[in-house]
This record gives C-alpha cells, structure tokens and sequence, in this order.
C-alpha cells in the first residue's frame, strides 16, 4: 500500500457498442491461408487508430494538406493514417474556429435499448446512450482536445474533481439549480446529493455497476449539495470506475414508479426520448431546461434540436445511406469501405482512431483443466499464431499488436510493439512443437467456443483456429448464433478448452486488466486463473494511489502475465470515423468513440454550422 497523495490520474476510458459487422473475403497469405476452411469468414470490425482533420473545404471545414485522390489514399500506411487523420487537427477546421451554431438535426446508424434500466442485466450497454442524463464525472469529448487519443475526463453533476482528504474518502460539491428533466415522475424537480445516494446505493447492487462500489462502505449527504463516499481500502481506482458512463443518475420517484426505470430515461441531460422503434432506432430531442454550458465557449447547451438514429442491418446499405446523405456520421468497418465513402463524398472528414485496450478479439484458455494448466501448452499455442499475417490478410495493416493493458497508462499514444510483449508473442512453430514436446502433450485436440459466429473478431478466432490446426493442434470449433447460448457458455464458465472473446472491460483503469482480469476472486476472472503472485500484484496495483510506483506494479504484472501465457493475445483493430463537414464535437477518443459509443456523454457539444 502506498502512503503517497491521491490521484486523480485515473482517467482511462473504455468502451465500443454498437458495431456492425459486414462483407465475405477469403483470408489470404502465408500464415492465414493455413486456416483452410475457416479463410472464409466475415471481415469487418474497426480498422481504425487515431485522428486528425481531413476532407476537402465544404460549409466552412476544411483539413489542409490532406490527399482527396483515392490513389493516394490507398497508397498510405497505417502511420501515414493514423498522423494525417488525427483528431487532434479538429480544433483547427475552420467551421470548429468560426463557432458552434444552435439547431438542426444529426442523423447517424444506431439502434434502441429494449430496456432502459441502468441498474438491470443490460446495465454495460447504457454507456452508449447518455442522452438523457448525466454523472458526477465524465469523459471529456469535444474537437478542442490537445490529444484525443488520451482519455481525459471532467466534472459533470460536480463543480469539480472530489476533495480527497485522505485515502479513503471523496467528497464531491454538487452544482446547484440542477433540474430533472420536466416529465413524470419526476416534473422538473431540482436534483439533490439525495439523489446521488438513492442512484449509487442501487448500483452497488447493480450486476454492471457493482465492481465499482467493491470498496465503497459508506455513501452519505453531508448536506443538501455534498456527497461524500468512504471506501473501506484504499481504492485507487475508483474515480476512474465512476466515470465510465452507465453510472446515470435517476430519481427515486422514477425508479420506485410503477413503470420503473426500463420504458423510458428520465434524467438531468441534454436530450428527452421523444419515439423509439422495436429492434429500430430511436429520436430524441433538446430538454429545454438543461443546465449545462459549453466549457469551451460558455454558450448553453445543447445545440442540437434533435438527434435520430437509424437501425440498418446491411453495412453495405448503411454506406449507401450515408452517400445518400441520410446519415451525418457513419463508421466504415473496413479501409476498403471508406475508400468507398471518399470515392464519392471527397469531403468527409475522417478521423483514424486508436482502439481501446478493453475490446479486442483474443482467446481466454480455462487454466483449471489440463493440459492448458501446463504453461508451456499455453506458450506453445501462442506461438503457433501469425499475428503479422492477421494484421496485414485480416485487417488491412490497420491492426496493432494485442494485449489487455491501457499503454496510456505508461504515457504513450500508440498500442504495444510485438517486441514489448514477451517472447511469446510471436510466431515460431518450431519453438511451440518443442514445448510441447517438453510437456509429454501429443495429439492436442481442444473445443474452440466463439462469442461472435460473424464479423471481424470471428475471422481473427477463426484464422487462430487455423494457424493451430496447421501445426497439428485439432480445434472444435462452436459459434452459437443465439445471444444467450453466448452468453451462458462464456460468462457461465460453461466453455471447456479455449473461448474467443472480445471484451475486457467494461473499464479503463489498469485495475480491469490486472485485478478484475485475473484475481482469483473476481467475479470476471473468465480463465479461472488461480496464482497468487497475480493475486498479490492484483491487490497492490489497486491500493496505491502513487501513481510512479502503481506504473511499476503494473508493469511487474504485465510481465509475469505474459510469462505465464494466461491467455493468447492477438490483435487490436483500429477504427474510422467519418462524419459531414459541416458537422462538429464527434470526436472520438482512445476509449470513448461518439456518437454511438462511451462518447455519447459528448453529445450536448455537439453541432451543426450551416454557413
């Protein structure tokens, strides 16, 4: 335990809902050729990184010294993409610097909540809806960020960061005149720290919100305008953890009503659902007394009138959609697809963005049952997978090295180097036959179950299914169609051998990927890893607020993790981003992607210029 200050360094978001998947190819070149009938797979998630300004000059935006020929397009790296896409030259369009304007509509692919209940099972999934209201913290989204590809984040219901007086206790002042949203229940009634206690007391019981409350013994109202939480241990994450977004704050008349809280938000934010459709999309439009300004310019917010989604199934008639102009914003889930848009709409404004530490496909291997007990099973099986061939075959150069820690945290933009992840993260068939060799292991025949039977991540699994049946390792292969076989059979602890999955988190703090990834008594510890110098870094990481030496035990973990091949990294996918010129403050960041992601928080920033 560490006797520094406390810090509120903690802000690292993460989060992606609400992508869709597209096109057949055949997976080619050396290493992912091996994969045989498994080439054959659908190739789409996000090929994307970081950000900056792009498009020809159009209703007042423009780049600057960026390629509009799609022969040069096609003929750039992924580092060319990622520095000349940046979203750090956003500030510097010219409709960003002439000012927001009020009013208009954004349009954008995205589909409704069937149920609305923050504290429900479907809890994780409200990050990508905060329309309707706010937190005490939240992530920082808007063009004017020095770099997005840090997670940032700002006081939201709280006139500023908590009072930490020691260790153990925050303290945070409440804005006041804050009013709920003028429907029943509630009728425009002022938020209280009452409130604060009712929502949080609720998520401590909540499947989705409850880790974050781990530590919490106490949440009181000091007065009508202060909260204060006590923890009963240091918790060196816990500000982090608040700030991811499905921690709304609702009323106890709305969620004690016999409606509860699953038909409809009713909340302090910008925007108030006005229709939704059955497995369709949704409308909400501007709450007329929302308290918050713009931070940047001190104008009220929101700017927008309105907001409506529209749900489409096909990725290729989502393109179509947007070159028809009936979408603001679209996510194109290849490089080929945006090679498309900017065919046809030159003046999109593209951002490459870096992907989030906490969703990347990856294989989790039950490390209770032999032989995947045996560490160096589990080393061999890392070595059988050509990681360069799925980046280039797969994703299109547009993938980094893949491995569940946040590389922020350590102070740098840019994803993991194969050469910082260990010496078995790398592709070497002879040292892995070796190994097995070693461990007495023959014909190794494993279940394979997948958490996607489509998609970009189904491809990644399917293409490691087929390096390692290359190399004589038989794997059974099981993709359900149906949401909850997936959903029992991997978070059941159901799957037997190996499981492709995708998600780490929710979460941003390094406390997701080390304690809660793998402590022997977390309820997400998905491999049933049971070490104790895991455990032991685990609980360490967690209770040091200095943030030098939390840096150091981490690292100690990252390493010994590697070491012992707890689980087969692969890759970590980058995304595109692409919205009308005219359009501003869509902006993503490392974690939080708006508008259909964690950046949905931004959303009252966001606006529209028609001069």
């Amino acid at each position: 335990m560490s006797n520094g200050n406390p810090s509120t360094n903690g802000n690292y978001w993460l989060r992606l809902q609400g992508r869709h998947f597209s096109r057949r190819r055949v997976l080619a070149g050396a290493g992912v050729a091996a994969a045989g009938a498994a080439g054959l797979a659908l190739a789409g998630c996000g090929d994307d990184d970081d950000n900056k300004g792009n498009g020809a000059s159009s209703s007042g935006a423009t780049g600057g010294n960026v390629p509009t020929k799609l022969s040069d397009l096609k003929k750039m790296t992924l580092n060319d993409m990622r520095t000349t896409f940046t979203g750090a030259r956003f500030k510097n369009l010219d409709g960003y610097k002439a000012g927001p304007q009020a009013g208009g509509t954004l349009r954008y692919w995205f589909v409704s909540l069937p149920d609305w209940d923050p504290t429900g099972a479907n809890g994780g999934l409200m990050a990508s809806y905060m329309f309707a209201h706010n937190q005490l913290l939240q992530i920082k989204v808007n063009d004017s960020l020095k770099n997005p590809n840090f997670m940032e984040f700002e006081p939201g219901l709280a006139t500023a960061m908590p009072e930490q007086p020691d260790n153990l206790t925050y303290i945070f002042k409440l804005q006041q005149g804050v009013k709920f949203q003028n429907l029943p229940p509630v009728n425009g009634r002022e938020l209280t720290a009452q409130d604060i206690v009712y929502a949080s007391e609720a998520y401590r019981k909540a499947p989705a919100q409850g880790p974050t409350y781990e530590q919490v013994d106490k949440i009181e109202a000091t007065d009508k305008y202060t909260v204060k939480f006590t923890t009963s241990r240091p918790a060196a994450y816990f500000l982090s953890a608040l700030g991811t977004p499905f921690h709304w704050i609702f009323s106890r008349e709305q969620k004690e009503s016999a409606d509860g809280l699953a038909k409809k938000p009713i909340g302090t934010g910008a925007f108030m659902l006005d229709s939704v459709q059955d497995n369709g999309g949704y409308k909400v439009v501007k709450n007329p007394t929302y308290f918050r300004k713009d931070p940047v310019t001190g104008k009220q917010l929101p700017y927008l009138d309105a907001i409506e989604t529209t749900y489409i199934t096909d990725p290729a008639q989502t393109l179509a959609a947007y070159r028809a102009k009936q979408l603001d914003h679209y996510y194109p889930d290849s490089r080929e697809r945006w090679e498309q848009v900017m065919e046809t709409d030159p003046d999109s404004v593209t951002q490459v963005t870096t992907p989030p530490p906490s969703f990347q496909p990856y294989i989790v291997m039950r490390l209770d049952t032999p032989p995947l007990n045996d560490v160096r099973v589990r080393q061999a099986l890392s070595l059988m997978i050509d990681r360069d061939s799925i980046i280039k075959n797969i994703h299109q150069g547009m993938a980094g090295y893949g491995y569940g820690q946040d590389w922020t945290f350590f102070g740098r933009e840019w994803p993991w180097e194969s050469n910082e992840l260990g010496k078995w993260n790398k592709f070497d068939p002879k040292a892995a036959k070796d190994l097995l060799s070693a461990a007495g292991v023959k014909d190794l025949n494993l279940d394979f179950f997948m958490q996607a039977f489509a998609g970009a991540n189904f491809d990644v699994w399917s293409a490691a299914a087929g390096m390692l049946n290359a190399q004589g390792v038989k794997t059974n292969i099981d993709a359900p169609q149906d949401v909850a076989t997936i959903v029992s059979t991997f978070y059941g602890g159901k799957f037997k051998g190996l499981a492709g999955t995708g998600l780490l988190g929710p979460g941003m703090d390094p406390d997701t990927f080390t304690y809660k990834a793998l402590h022997s008594k977390s309820l997400t510890n998905y491999t049933f890893a049971k070490d104790p110098k895991l455990d032991e870094l685990g609980v360490k990481q967690r209770e040091t607020f200095d943030i030098n030496e939390r840096k150091k035990i981490v690292q100690e973990f990252m390493d010994y993790d590697l070491d012992q091949a707890t689980r087969i990294w692969l890759v970590t996918p980058y995304k595109i981003n692409v919205r009308r010129p005219n359009f501003f403050n869509l902006i993503d960041t490392e974690a939080a992607w708006n508008p259909l992601g964690w950046g949905s928080v931004g959303l009252d920033m966001a606006y529209r210029r028609t001069t």
